[in-house]
């Protein structure tokens, strides 16, 4: 099979067909005389949203959801998706799902040589090792932000990482780069030295070695002690910190640790 026959024609009928239609849909609730809270959204309105229904999807695999509620939950994802790209559609110069589409299908062809190059099997020296695929694809990766100019405005560990993601997969990610980089010793030393002008700096130290340690591994420390909290949540023991049975012998009118008397609100 030749590298180009890797490339999947325009086929897949029904997922076609699928897709064509959620098109349609998007266009006829944007369009005027559809629905009025669509007609009224934004890129920055909808951002919120995007965010929510990102870990909609998130909690959704880390729950172990049944296939069907995964489905729905990147139903969801999916229609932010489109409603951006509709969105694009009214926007001057004009752009769509189309673009998106494209944008996706040319980054993994150049970021992935081994799969569709025409020199597939020259581009590593060996396809099945994991660390030479992803040396490869942040080489690529920087040949791209060079020829785009923005090869010397980088030089931070976080740039270009989102600010909203949060610290223990932002650590991960820093400490991914300074490895690939050969910076790791020094981005630690640094830290060192930051630790003491830090309230909990003690312990930001030892949660940075927990990311390096898991990052080591391929692990992302943010979901995997999301997903144990999760777990042992659904799984209590009788009487432990999360127990949902109410516990009998408790005073009703202790406030509690949270200082509020009577039970919590309903979810």
């Amino acid at each position: 099979m030749s590298a180009e026959d890797r490339v999947p024609s325009a086929g897949h009928e029904d997922a076609l067909a699928e897709l064509a239609r959620s098109l349609e849909i998007m266009d006829a609730l944007r369009s005027p005389g559809g629905d009025a809270w669509s007609a009224q959204q934004t890129h920055a309105s909808l951002a919120r949203y995007l965010l929510e229904e990102s870990h909609e999807v998130i909690e959704a695999i880390e729950r172990r959801a049944p296939a069907s509620e995964l489905i729905d939950e990147l139903g969801d994802l999916w229609f932010q998706i489109l409603f951006h790209a509709r969105l694009g559609e009214e926007s001057d110069p004009a752009w769509g799902i189309a673009d998106v589409a494209r944008a996706f299908s040319e980054k993994m062809l150049r970021r992935n040589p081994h799969v569709f190059a025409a020199d597939a099997e020259q581009a590593l020296e060996d396809p099945a090792d994991v660390d030479a695929i992803i040396a490869q694809w942040h080489r690529v990766k920087a040949a791209e932000a060079a020829q785009k100019g923005e090869g010397t405005g980088r030089t931070a560990l976080t740039d270009g990482i989102p600010r909203r993601l949060p610290a223990l997969q932002t650590a991960a990610k820093a400490v991914h780069r300074a490895r690939s980089q050969g910076r790791l010793d020094a981005l630690l030393a640094a830290a060192d030295g930051e630790t003491d002008g830090i309230e909990g700096g003690r312990h930001a130290r030892a949660l940075l070695d927990l990311a390096v340690a898991a990052e080591a591994e391929d692990i992302d420390p943010e979901s995997a002690l999301r997903t144990l909290l999760l777990r042992a949540a659904e799984s209590p023991e009788p009487g432990g910190p999360f127990d949902p049975r109410p516990d009998r012998d408790a005073d009703p009118s202790d406030p509690g640790p949270s200082g509020a008397v009577g039970p919590a609100p309903a979810p």
